[in-house]
């Protein structure tokens, strides 16, 4: 939705860029935790590269962080240690921080509601970000609909969730460009104009094409696949890993078109298993299989850890691939 950036100079040059990175993180995912914003686990994506040539030294995904962790002890810092850190030049640390969003007076987990990257140069020079993945600190929401009440109980979050880390870097903040979703500033976003909602409808507008096609860049090139728009109305079920809605699998009436909707709290753990379903939909497209054959098959599935299960019984009739598809978008 928007980001905010910090620019440091605390280190020296020669300092261990990898300890100096790792503390920076805690300390500004801390300060947000202490306003309840963020939990307290996180993953992180750690990249190191060589001063000399810019080569990756290392490159790890998806590292289990906790705040509760001894710094020597934790994964994220044997991470950071892994590397031959007398080449490294940078380091970044990318963390996906789920946190919560207040919809009339209840908090809402979304997995994926910030993303922190840091990065610190050998030359002591660094730089903090900030980026937002919710709606609810806006005006409007994606579909371009008011939500006063939703932005009254959020957007002081965020305004006490930037200051909070501008105070412990006690550096500038700056806001980033307009997105296509909002205007952000200082202390959080612009309020938008009350225009018609179709016009500010960004979800359908930039976020479910993005979205749809990131998720068919997944598939290996020149695989079968349905169609991903449809004008017919759609069957779908739920899909759950561990106990939690990951997504939708859904067929068009027409047995042209098929997918898989990721349900956008559940984060990583959506596109992870929109994957696998979308391998399993184009095996059955490769066996001659129309949608609807190839839904009612895949109902069956046992699955894996990775994918989740259809949830028996979950099955549903849609309008439109539309109002799934706005369905998947919320909390």
């Amino acid at each position: 939705m928007g980001s905010w950036s910090w620019e440091t100079n605390e280190g020296k040059p020669g300092q261990d860029l990898a300890l100096r990175c790792g503390r920076t993180v805690l300390r500004a995912w801390a300060a947000m935790h202490t306003l309840g914003i963020v939990t307290e686990n996180a993953t992180a994506d750690v990249t190191m590269r060589a001063e000399d040539d810019h080569s990756v030294l290392l490159a790890r995904k998806r590292v289990r962080a906790a705040l509760a962790d001894a710094a020597d002890d934790s994964e994220l810092f044997a991470a950071l240690r892994s590397a031959d850190l007398e080449r490294v030049g940078v380091v970044e640390v990318n963390l996906t921080m789920p946190g919560t969003c207040m919809r009339n007076g209840e908090a809402h987990r979304v997995e994926k509601l910030f993303v922190m990257s840091v990065e610190e140069w050998a030359s002591g020079a660094g730089t903090v970000t900030l980026d937002t993945y919710g709606d609810a600190w806006m005006s409007h929401d994606l579909r371009g609909h008011q939500q006063p009440d939703v932005q009254k109980e959020n957007a002081p979050r965020l305004k006490a969730a930037l200051a909070a880390i501008t105070r412990m870097l006690g550096v500038e903040i700056v806001a980033s460009d307009f997105t296509s979703y909002g205007i952000p500033t200082e202390d959080g976003f612009e309020d938008l104009p009350d225009e018609d909602p179709d016009i500010l409808d960004s979800w359908y507008m930039a976020e479910i094409p993005r979205r749809t096609e990131w998720l068919q860049s997944l598939l290996p090139p020149n695989s079968p696949r349905f169609a991903t728009e449809t004008d017919s109305p759609v069957s779908f079920a739920e899909v759950a890993r561990d106990g939690r809605t990951v997504g939708y699998l859904w067929a068009a009436e027409d047995g042209i078109a098929a997918g898989f909707e990721p349900r956008t709290p559940a984060g990583d753990a959506a596109i992870d298993a929109g994957q696998d379903w979308l391998m399993r939909l184009s095996e059955a497209k490769q066996r001659g299989l129309t949608s609807v054959q190839a839904v009612r098959e895949l109902a069956s599935w046992p699955g894996s850890a990775r994918s989740g299960t259809v949830v028996p019984g979950s099955q549903q009739e849609a309008s439109s691939l539309e109002d799934l598809q706005d369905l998947s978008g919320r909390e």
